[in-house]
């Protein structure tokens, strides 16, 4: 069973994570074909712990631009800068980190010198600001508005006829009146119009 699709999400090598419960500062992210991930609360510092490796990530900075510091297990230490709206890490010497690395059969490969959870990953695994909502919520009002419309084409002989009139056929016949077919055709169209709302409501999510 996949994870609700409505709830924030953030990935950690290809999988897919979102909160499962919250005990007291500590929050537990759980994936379907992943071990859980754990992030301790502490002001402005948050402890990401994955496979009982504990990463420390301080946000030194929100203006003018948030900034962040990871420190590795292992002694590394990188800075994450938020830039229009893309993490971004350094190194300890300033470089900027490799972007992160390809995936090949659904799996990263990870290049040599990289680390296995890159600091941009441990940032939005430990900032909730940074989980996505999946889905277009807009799409939902957008399914409604076409539900209608597709339900008063079917339903409505007033709204059928005052639709004849808006698109001006009757100026192009000599007996200005919808026929028996162009009734028929605004049912047809009202009911496709429904299937489409109720396709547009589903990519809301």
């Amino acid at each position: 069973m996949d994870l609700p699709s409505t709830q924030p999400v953030f990935y950690i090598d290809q999988h897919k994570y979102a909160s499962d419960h919250e005990d007291g500062t500590r929050i537990i992210y759980r994936s379907q074909d992943a071990d859980p991930i754990q992030v301790q609360v502490e002001q402005h510092k948050r402890i990401v712990t994955i496979d009982e490796q504990n990463y420390t990530v301080t946000r030194t900075a929100s203006t003018p631009i948030a900034t962040y510091n990871v420190f590795y297990p292992q002694g590394h230490k990188y800075e994450v800068e938020q830039q229009h709206g893309i993490l971004l890490s350094y190194d300890e010497k300033g470089n900027m980190a490799p972007p992160e690395s390809d995936v090949l059969n659904g799996e990263r490969v990870i290049a040599e010198g990289e680390e296995q959870y890159t600091p941009v990953m441990l940032v939005t695994a430990a900032f909730p600001e940074y989980h996505e909502k999946p889905g277009m919520p807009a799409f939902l009002f957008l399914a409604i508005a076409i539900f209608i419309y597709g339900w008063c084409t079917f339903y409505y002989e007033p709204f059928q006829r005052f639709l004849f009139w808006t698109s001006f056929q009757w100026v192009w016949v000599n007996n200005p009146e919808p026929s028996d077919f162009y009734y028929v055709m605004c049912k047809i169209g009202g009911v496709l119009c429904m299937i489409l709302a109720i396709w547009t409501a589903f990519q809301a999510f």
